[in-house]
């Protein structure tokens, strides 16, 4: 029986081209669906025949093809894609944020194809199975939970004897009365599952990267989340051997060598992570990996065991700031506990993702201030990134069965179900009409929060840190706390920028004029505080530096390092190579905030230069005075010959004869640092028929 497996379309919230072009959403694209892998090779083995469609590829090529725009529908788009191959079971894979377009996509299926089986699986539809099936008479069958053993069950019984009560973990319909039969037991032996079929989709092509499952199920219970509902709190891993050995096949067949390792709860076992790092550090590989782990179920020696193993990074799911809150949400971490591992992570040279929840009903201001001190520890860490979540309601979930009634529904509600700034009125509608089923796009009524306030808390913190999160640091360490600061910086924007929706005020702080307006706000504020003053002057040398005229890029020949001698040869500084000229030390703050110190004035002239690490960082490096004039006359609208002659009057110091060789040894450690690139100047011959420098000193006589 042909199956074709179709993934979840994670990405098809986000609506602006420029929005689906950035590197955060291309990289949840190439984000592998373990699940759909998984059952793909399962059924392979057994000689299924089995098709892939990625959901995330075909939106990302409908937008940037122009059909968005033009108001072609991707349910439609989608639909025709999927039945292209004219398989006879359909089965989707589901999550919450996309559900609504996924049961669209299905419904489309099953009118071009209406003989075919219509089968849902996955976290969503998992939890809503009885109640999807009672809505969407377009769904044929719901196979719950882990679903490899299951699912080759399910297709033998539909090409045979079809008894479907037969089928642990599936519901259906016996007439038009949705049926539960009872749920499958948990896998036991993940090793006994074969390899993801990667090979079916186009993941890993042209990727840094691969995620592989480390095990699965979560002994613990917050209140807030759905993974035990779909996988149980059976906890399991995979052995170190099997894990080796799948790391091996990726790096074989497609050249990658980092892993992220899926599992919630990974520390949890402390024997089981020694064994995984010493086989790690024993094949001597070199392979790197990231995982998740509690801040209680970690400390110092296993982070420097674990880093010696080829850890780089590891998520934390802190939550919430308050033992208050820890103990109403069933969290119980330890608060100064996680403030000391985040720290210890960062000393073993580990990069940490610490992610928050803001939103709980029982929360007030001063739990949030709690929280947001969490942040910023972690904001003092340049490796670790903090984020803040807003509360979104999971179906099956304690937290949503004990304030199933306090629901509502607002623009925006939270960040685990983004809402785009045009979201498609037939979602809506389904989501009006089944708040039982899209529990995820409500939000539970916070009384002792403002929920406007708590929106613009989130844009602030996170668009805050992304553009200047030494500064916030210095804020939260030099004023009241981040908080005071921002009901103060809010009550000045109401005032500067009234009437603003909330996806006003999102689009706002996502623009050139909140920095502006923030940074001229916070010189007023902190006139007498010298970490934040020097981080302002840092802030306004880079704006300024950004506003200057761009260098020109010839359009000629790039040349090598050592073919640098042309004096017809144009040098260019390379894209987002910017020269900051600052009246202070600006490490020797950083460095004192860091360690929670205040800095100790040092005026003088400082010279730093931006070097890109990302798309969308770059990292601050000191340089000397010489090399700063030298980048500063790199524009792309200087020859060689000219840079020399320019640069040889910053220099007086120099002995004249020494001055040219000192440009040139200057210029070519650019070069070789990738912060300079020389071109060949068009029309002007080769370089060959040309005159060329001397990069020798000149001998002294």
């Amino acid at each position: 029986m042909s199956i074709c497996l179709v993934s979840a379309p994670t990405v098809a919230e986000f609506a602006d081209p420029e929005e689906i072009g950035s590197e955060a959403v291309q990289d949840t694209a190439k984000d592998p669906q373990l699940g759909i892998l998984s059952l793909a090779a399962v059924l392979e083995r057994r000689g299924e025949e089995v098709r892939l469609v990625d959901l995330n590829r075909a939106y990302i090529n409908h937008v940037h093809s122009g059909a968005a725009s033009n108001g072609n529908d991707f349910s439609d788009v989608a639909a025709h894609l999927i039945v292209a191959g004219n398989s006879e079971v359909y089965g989707f894979s589901t999550i919450c944020s996309s559900y609504p377009l996924t049961l669209r996509i299905a419904k489309a299926v099953k009118a071009l194809h209406p003989q075919a089986t219509i089968l849902l699986g996955g976290p969503q539809a998992s939890v809503v199975d009885l109640e999807t099936l009672a809505a969407f008479p377009f769904v044929d069958l719901v196979l719950r939970g882990e679903s490899e053993h299951t699912l080759p069950l399910l297709l033998a019984e539909l090409r045979g004897a079809r008894r479907l009560d037969q089928i642990a973990g599936l519901t259906y319909r016996v007439g038009v009365q949705p049926i539960r039969n009872p749920n499958a037991p948990v896998i036991a032996d993940l090793d006994a599952l074969p390899f993801p079929a990667y090979h079916l989709s186009q993941y890993l092509q042209n990727s840094g990267r691969a995620s592989l499952e480390l095990g699965r199920g979560c002994p613990f219970a917050c209140t807030f989340c759905s993974t035990n509902d779909f996988f149980r709190r059976r906890f399991r891993l995979r052995s170190p051997q099997r894990v080796l050995q799948d790391m091996r096949a990726i790096a074989l067949n497609y050249s990658i060598r980092h892993f992220e390792l899926v599992h919630d709860m990974f520390t949890v076992d402390r024997h089981r992570v020694l064994a995984f790092c010493e086989a790690m550090i024993s094949s001597n590989e070199g392979f790197t990996w990231s995982c998740s782990a509690r801040t209680d179920c970690i400390d110092e020696r296993l982070l420097e065991l674990m880093a010696r193993a080829g850890c780089s990074g590891i998520f934390y799911g802190v939550e919430v700031g308050s033992t208050k809150m820890q103990k109403i949400i069933d969290k119980h971490l330890d608060i100064e506990r996680a403030r000391e591992i985040i720290e210890a992570t960062e000393k073993v040279g580990m990069a940490s993702t610490v992610s928050l929840i803001c939103g709980f009903p029982e929360e007030t201001w001063d739990d949030i201030r709690q929280s947001l001190d969490i942040f910023m520890r972690s904001a003092g860490c340049p490796r670790s990134h903090p984020q803040v979540n807003l509360l979104a309601p999971l179906a099956a979930t304690p937290l949503l069965a004990r304030h199933n009634n306090d629901l509502v529904i607002e623009e925006l509600c939270s960040c685990v179900s983004h809402q785009a700034a045009r979201q498609d009125l037939a979602d809506i509608e389904m989501i009006l009409a089944h708040p039982a089923i899209f529990p995820n796009f409500y939000v539970i009524r916070t009384p002792f929060l403002e929920r406007d306030r708590l929106l613009e808390l989130r844009e602030f913190t996170l668009m805050g840190l992304a553009r200047f999160r030494w500064l916030l640091v210095a804020i939260d360490q030099g004023t009241s706390g981040l908080l005071d600061f921002f009901f103060a910086w809010q009550e000045h924007r109401s005032r500067i920028r009234p009437a603003l929706t909330r996806s006003d005020v999102r689009q706002y702080y996502r623009t050139n004029e909140f920095c502006h307006d923030f940074t001229s706000f916070v010189g007023r504020q902190c006139e007498r505080t010298p970490a934040i003053q020097a981080l302002l002057e840092y802030q306004n040398a880079l704006v300024h530096s950004l506003a200057a005229e761009y260098p020109v890029v010839p359009s000629s020949d790039l040349l090598l390092c050592t073919d640098t001698t042309d004096p017809a040869s144009i040098p260019v500084r390379c894209e987002r190579v910017e020269i900051l000229e600052l009246t202070q030390e600006i490490q020797g703050v950083i460095d004192a905030l860091k360690s929670r110190k205040a800095p100790i004035p040092s005026r003088g002239r400082y010279f730093y230069l931006t070097r890109p690490v990302s798309s969308t960082s770059t990292r601050l490096e000191r340089i000397s005075d010489w090399m700063a004039y030298l980048l500063r006359l790199c524009n792309g609208r200087n020859t060689l010959a000219k840079v020399i002659h320019q640069f040889a009057l910053q220099i007086p110091e120099v002995q004249k004869s020494l001055r040219a060789y000192v440009c040139l040894r200057l210029l070519r450690a650019a070069q070789c640092q990738k912060t300079v690139d020389v071109y060949r100047q068009a029309g002007v011959g080769t370089a060959k028929s040309r005159p060329r420098l001397t990069i020798r000193p000149a001998a002294r006589g």
